[in-house]
């Protein structure tokens, strides 16, 4: 049984601000018009929607999405963090470390917030009041658990627009920047994260494939068992 998590792509979707449109459309060929086919071209941006930041979104010496296997965008583990934010605000490390057993067996962290039931009522509130996950949790997380290939949050972003600094250092953290081992964890934003994905036998996160692309929209779907 399969479950999709990413959101449909629309042109109205709630993005970071200052960031065009998702995605836009135009027809290249129509049948209407006399074509014997229909084509479109699309014009995506790599942060908007459900998306994964590659490590060289934030980090001038990471690999593109394209540069990676194809085995990263697979999860045989993941667990789902519960982390209420009702209001917003920060993640902290506090708030992960009672998790950190779980931790310790995953490849894929799945921050709960509940914020994804702000997207659809107030798209303004979602973007600028979401929550964000503080730098020192990033480092716990990418420091302490070795297993993890990845972090995904329900929110428009791991950063937040009221707290910029921290979002910025966040990714950084995240992206590997400064590190000489090379590690990083992938960032999967904006997608619906439910309280039993930690049940799911795989996730699959499947970026496009573009070469040098810094992020992309990105498919996420959970498999369960039959």
């Amino acid at each position: 049984m399969f479950r999709m998590l990413s959101y449909p792509l629309r042109s109205t979707d709630p993005v970071w601000p200052g960031n065009p449109p998702p995605v836009r459309s135009e027809p290249f060929q129509a049948i209407a018009r006399g074509d014997v086919v229909n084509t479109t071209i699309l014009h995506l941006f790599s942060h908007s929607g459900t998306h994964l930041d590659a490590p060289k979104h934030f980090n001038e010496r990471g690999p593109a999405a394209v540069d990676l296997p194809v085995d990263a965008y697979v999860f045989f583990a993941p667990v789902v963090i519960e982390v209420p934010k009702p209001e917003g605000g920060l993640i902290h490390r506090a708030e992960l470390e009672p998790f950190a057993d779980q931790l310790a067996a995953a490849d894929l962290a799945l921050l709960y917030t509940g914020w994804s039931a702000v997207r659809p009522q107030d798209p303004r509130r979602y973007v600028w009041e979401g929550p964000a996950l503080h730098p020192a949790a990033a480092r716990f997380l990418i420091e302490q658990f070795p297993r993890l290939k990845a972090i995904a949050i329900d929110a428009v972003s791991i950063g937040s627009p009221q707290y910029e600094e921290e979002a910025i250092e966040t990714h950084q953290v995240l992206t590997g920047v400064g590190r000489e081992d090379g590690r990083f964890l992938l960032i999967l934003e904006d997608l619906r994260i439910d309280p039993d994905l930690d049940k799911a036998v795989r996730i699959y996160a499947w970026p496009l494939f573009i070469e040098g692309s810094d992020g992309s929209p990105c498919t996420v779907v959970a498999e369960f068992p039959r």
